[in-house]
C-alpha cells in the first residue's frame, strides 16, 4: 500500500458497509420517532379520557341543576295556578251576587201612581224590560270576562315577578 493511500483521513468502507450504516441510522432515528410518537399519543389519550370525564361531570350536574330548576319551576306555577283558580271563584261569586241582586228588581221605573194603565208609558214595558235585562246580561258577562282576563294576566305577571 502506499504512504497517500493509508493517510487519506478517512475510514475506507465498502459501499455495501456504508449502506448498512445508513439503513441502521434510519432505523435508530424511526425508532426515536416511533418512542417520541408514541410518548405522545399516551399523552393525548390521556388528555383526551381526563376531558370526556370532566365534560361527562359537567353534564351531569348541569343536568341535576335543570331538574332542581324545573321541580322548582312546576311548583311555582301549581301554586300561580291555585291562586288564580281562587281569583277566578272569588269573581264569578262576585258577579252572582250582582245578578241576584239585579235580579229582584225591575230596570224600567214603575209606572207613576195615576196612570190609567200600568203597563204602558210611550213604551211597552214587557219589551223594554225584556230589552234591558239581555244588555243588563250582556253587559254583565263582559265585564265577568274581562276581569276573568285581568285576573289571568295577573297570575301570569305573578308567576313572571317570581322566577329566579
Amino acid at each position: 500500500m502506499s504512504p497517500l493511500k493509508s493517510s487519506r483521513g478517512f475510514i475506507t468502507l465498502p459501499l455495501a458497509a456504508w449502506g448498512a450504516l445508513a439503513a441502521g441510522a434510519v432505523i435508530v432515528a424511526m425508532g426515536i420517532g416511533l418512542e417520541v410518537q408514541t410518548s405522545r399519543l399516551e399523552t393525548c389519550q390521556t388528555d383526551f379520557r381526563t376531558f370526556k370525564l370532566q365534560t361527562k361531570l359537567i353534564g351531569e350536574a348541569a343536568e341535576k341543576e335543570a331538574k332542581a330548576k324545573e321541580a322548582q319551576d312546576i311548583k311555582l306555577k301549581e301554586r300561580t295556578d291555585a291562586d288564580h283558580k281562587t281569583t277566578i271563584a272569588r269573581l264569578g261569586r262576585d258577579l252572582k251576587r250582582v245578578r241576584d241582586n239585579n235580579a229582584s228588581r225591575s230596570l224600567v221605573p214603575a209606572a207613576p201612581a195615576g196612570s190609567r194603565d200600568s203597563s204602558a208609558a210611550c213604551f211597552d214595558r214587557g219589551q223594554l224590560g225584556l230589552a234591558l235585562s239581555g244588555f243588563e246580561r250582556a253587559v254583565e258577562e263582559l265585564i265577568g270576562t274581562g276581569a276573568e282576563a285581568v285576573a289571568g294576566l295577573d297570575s301570569a305577571k305573578a308567576w313572571v315577578q317570581n322566577l329566579p
